[in-house]
């Protein structure tokens, strides 16, 4: 006759971390996916939620700063750096000064066809409202004047008749790559997650992704002293 031998359970070796996680346990199953998403978007952003965004833009917000925190720590720890700063060759100091004397006269930097940047020259305004360069005339808008120190300038793009400005922040806008808010931040990095896989297939590894950083997050809250 045989003898079934009961093994017991062997003692934890840590009966405090044993609590920590039956705690863990219990509370996660009290939490809706909402909550849990909110925790990590507050966790990885830093940030309490923006109210009003739905939970897949909380994802991508979460896969933006993912994909781009870390770069722009490092672009702004390299711009603390002292560096040499840029000098302008004399010319084109020369210029600038001008721009100061001649209040119908403005400096212009020039943006090419060939992808060439000119060194900034002064330009005669005609008519208040116009400027010829290179035997072509483009607009001049008071809106379109940027400052650069105490000088007034224009960027204008050989290819458009209308100089850079923030006029066009509509059109920015229509066409989804406005920066003013999380709505827009993460289409580079969506972009950027999406080659190779459909958006269903991205969602499904995110909310993996979202559960282990969710169980880390939760774990070092409750071993926090």
């Amino acid at each position: 006759m045989g003898y079934f031998i009961r093994k017991e359970k062997p003692a934890s070796t840590n009966p405090t971390l044993d609590g920590y996680l039956l705690k863990f346990i219990k509370s996660i199953k009290e939490i809706s996916t909402v909550q849990k998403i909110d925790m990590v978007y507050k966790y990885v952003t830093q940030k309490e939620p923006v109210q009003g965004l739905s939970m897949d833009k909380k994802l991508e917000r979460i896969i933006y700063e993912q994909e781009f925190r870390e770069k722009i720590k490092e672009t702004a720890a390299f711009l603390a750096k002292k560096q040499k700063q840029f000098k302008f060759p004399f010319a084109a100091k020369k210029e600038l000064k001008d721009s100061l004397k001649n209040r119908d006269k403005i400096v212009v930097f020039f943006l090419t066809v060939t992808g060439e940047m000119e060194m900034p020259k002064l330009y005669p305004i005609y008519s208040g409202n116009m400027v010829i360069i290179r035997n072509k005339p483009y607009e001049l808008d008071p809106r379109s004047v940027w400052r650069f120190g105490k000088w007034r300038c224009l960027i204008i793009k050989e290819i458009d008749r209308r100089p850079v400005s923030n006029m066009d922040w509509d059109e920015i806008k229509k066409r989804g790559d406005a920066t003013h808010s999380d709505e827009f931040l993460i289409k580079a990095a969506m972009r950027a997650i999406q080659v190779g896989g459909t958006k269903k297939e991205m969602n499904k590894w995110v909310i993996v992704i979202i559960g282990i950083i969710v169980v880390a997050a939760l774990i070092f809250l409750f071993t926090k002293k």
